[in-house]
């Protein structure tokens, strides 16, 4: 084995461990309001794809149980390129040089215009593409474990397999009763052939990114059902004030800075579009990604994080100078060695 191989080793064992380390926040600084700031960098995209490529490389290896050590050896479709990319970023130490990733970066998010400055829409654009890629492969990955006879789609009795015939046709309509994932995946099911392709698996997997109105509106009516005491599928207002606008609230916060955010009375009037003194499930769609954010949304308040830490003289654009002035920032991940708890207020689906 040569010996560039051996450091790529060597270094990929060094991230493996750098990755499953828990991420930390410089909380003194006070930038991220404490609600969510946890749970925003945890699920935030990568900022580096880079880090991404390895990160899944090590996902994969630690998945074989019968062969331990292949963790750290490099696979069959491994070339000596991705050897020599690999080893071009690591330091001597086997830790990525982030100031060299922050120089390679620089020009390709500084897109339009390109004018040496990297502004909030073109960050924005760069993390969003991070997180569309995340969701591709997280729905790809289910799709290749779940089509067990390779037609490219998922059937119900391939994703759900263990509930029986009996089980189904009592359709159940509890939280992750048969009924309950029968309904969620017919929602899902945009041509109704009874099979989800990649994009309809996408949307069932991943409600909360979904262009589909009527998974939008499935899962808020879900998740209305556990906060609504009337049990009517709508919510007044104390029930409003009780169990969404908090939530509201601290991403409005954050994302509008200095400004000032809608009292929950001012939000449930806008939101209540017919007047009816309640909020129905596609009149709280507006806030969604404030409520209920998923990645794509999760890409936008890692952008407003970035901008706001990075841009020290407060013209809304980074230069190159002030990124290599905040690395720790934009790879908080490989840096952190300390421990926060996260505050996730949501159940997941």
């Amino acid at each position: 084995m040569s010996k560039a191989v051996v450091y790529v080793l060597i270094a990929t064992a060094t991230l493996f461990f750098i990755y499953l380390s828990p991420l930390t926040i410089e909380e003194e600084k006070g930038h991220l309001n404490r609600r969510f700031g946890y749970k925003l960098v945890e699920r935030a995209p990568n900022f580096d794809p880079f880090l991404t490529k390895i990160e899944r490389e090590v996902e994969n290896k630690t998945q074989d149980e019968h062969v331990p050590n292949i963790m750290f050896s490099l696979n069959s479709t491994t070339t000596i390129n991705d050897v020599a990319e690999t080893y071009e970023y690591l330091t001597s130490g086997g830790k990525l040089n982030t100031t060299l990733r922050l120089i390679i970066l620089f020009p390709l998010i500084d897109r339009q215009p390109k004018d040496g400055m990297v502004d909030f829409k073109e960050l924005e654009a760069w993390i969003t593409q991070q997180a569309e890629e995340r969701l591709n492969y997280l729905t790809q990955d289910e799709l290749d474990s779940k089509d067990k006879n390779g037609d490219l789609a998922i059937s119900f009795r391939e994703y759900l397999p263990q509930f029986s015939e009996e089980v189904i046709e009592k359709k159940e309509m509890g939280h992750g009763e048969a009924g309950w994932w029968m309904q969620r995946f017919d929602t899902a099911d945009i041509d109704h052939n009874g099979l989800l392709n990649f994009t309809e698996l996408r949307d069932f997997s991943h409600p909360e990114d979904s262009k589909n109105q009527e998974m939008l509106k499935w899962m808020l009516r879900d998740k209305l059902k556990r906060m609504n005491n009337e049990k009517d599928g709508k919510l007044n207002f104390n029930e409003f004030e009780d169990h969404i606008y908090r939530t509201y609230e601290s991403y409005m916060e954050f994302e509008i800075k200095g400004r000032v955010v809608p009292t929950a009375k001012d939000k449930f009037v806008e939101l209540d579009v017919n007047k009816d003194q309640f909020l129905s499930p596609e009149e709280l769609i507006p806030i969604l990604s404030y409520v209920y954010p998923g990645e794509i949304a999760y890409a936008n308040y890692f952008t407003c994080h970035l901008m706001n830490e990075a841009d020290d003289n407060g013209d809304k654009k980074l230069s190159l100078q002030e990124m290599l002035n905040h690395e720790f920032t934009f790879y908080n991940t490989v840096h952190a060695d300390g421990h926060q708890e996260s505050d996730d207020d949501h159940d997941e689906l």
